[in-house]
């Protein structure tokens, strides 16, 4: 298999193996499915550019998860259970084939994209603390900021309305750090960035997934085994003001997780390099052994990261992990019958992996 669309980068760290695992890139939102060309760092999906390398210049701090959760869903402080449409979603997380708030999102990141392209990505990896600013930077921060706080708002209804609870979970922890970066925005310093690190990641994931959809990957993954059913699920809180899934200051399991990555990244370098948009039947017996190696590398690392995730009893993060691994072990069905629509897969898992590294990032301010 090969790897996913990019820009972004298929994995944790940058295409070219330079960046720190946490570095992630843009949301990818084509309204069309993906060109016969492109290389592993740049695609054209319809007419948008893939833009944005974000890096956050922080250390590793061991931090805590928080652990709020129960065994169900409970009641809104603003409104019933039942106005959430995945209160009865308790079961296993699994391949998502359907979902009815795909084109009302792309429709928002669209327009957050445009704002963004600006020439914050191009700002963010030197951007130092806010005393600092040119009135250019600030302006072009300021705007993202505003965007993003939009852009969280209107997403509001979108989490209410989707009838899976990892999509709703992706839909608050999208809102509560593009609201966090925004309110932070005045007093902004470098490590902030690890707040829109966990924003752009969220809202890359619910893409991938609307694209594994639209382009018809999510069918790869028909055959394969569910992963357990949670011991507990997060309670339904206040829909309109989520919270942070991961905060606090002692716990092992973000080191874990980051370090995980690291060692991914070391590993397979020469993968990410590998042009994701040949086809396997165009393979030459070089891709062909390449591809076959780094196999049992991804399956090894999505069952660490699924045991991560229950080792943390944390619920969201269970939620999030057992995706990152579902998604990957989705993508190592596809085999010999790669196709460019496939890269997705991988791309939506490591999306969920991005999000967790953020947010860790994001408790260690």
């Amino acid at each position: 298999m090969s790897t996913p669309p990019q820009g972004e980068g298929w994995r944790p760290g940058d295409p070219h193996g330079s960046g720190p695992p946490w570095q992630q890139g843009p949301w990818l939102h084509p309204p069309g499915p993906p060109p016969p060309t492109g290389n592993g760092l740049k695609w054209l999906l319809g007419a948008v550019a893939v833009l944005l390398v974000i890096a956050i210049a922080v250390g590793i701090t061991v931090i805590v998860m928080s652990r709020g959760g129960d065994s169900g869903p409970a009641a809104s402080p603003t409104g019933a259970v039942s106005d959430i449409a995945s209160a009865n979603d308790t079961g296993p997380v699994s391949i998502i084939t359907s979902e009815p708030t795909c084109s009302r999102l792309v429709s928002i990141s669209n327009s957050l994209l445009d704002i963004q392209k600006q020439g914050w990505g191009d700002l963010r990896a030197s951007l130092g603390p806010a005393s600092e600013w040119t009135s250019d930077q600030r302006q072009t921060v300021e705007a993202v900021g505003t965007a993003m706080r939009n852009a969280a708002d209107q997403s509001i209804d979108l989490l209410k309305q989707t009838p899976h609870r990892v999509l709703r979970e992706l839909y608050e922890q999208f809102v509560v750090y593009g609201r966090a970066y925004a309110d932070n925005i005045q007093d902004y310093s470098p490590s902030d960035d690890a707040l829109a690190s966990a924003n752009v990641n969220a809202g890359s994931a619910i893409i991938g997934i609307c694209n594994t959809i639209t382009y018809g990957s999510a069918s790869r993954g028909v055959a394969m085994e569910a992963v357990a059913k949670p011991t507990k699920v997060a309670s339904i809180g206040d829909p309109a003001n989520p919270e942070r899934f991961i905060k606090g200051d002692a716990d092992s399991t973000c080191t874990d997780w980051i370090g995980r990555l690291d060692q991914f990244n070391e590993r397979t370098t020469q993968w990410a390099d590998a042009d994701p948009s040949t086809p396997a039947s165009d393979w030459n017996s070089d891709r062909r052994v390449l591809e076959q190696s780094v196999q049992p590398l991804i399956r090894d690392y999505a069952g660490d990261v699924e045991a991560l995730g229950r080792e943390s009893q944390n619920p969201i993060l269970a939620d999030f992990a057992g995706s990152a691994a579902l998604y990957l072990r989705a993508y190592l069905t596809v085999g010999s019958n790669y196709t460019l629509a496939d890269g997705w897969l991988s791309s939506v898992g490591f999306k969920f992996a991005n999000l967790v590294s953020g947010a860790c990032r994001a408790a260690a301010r």
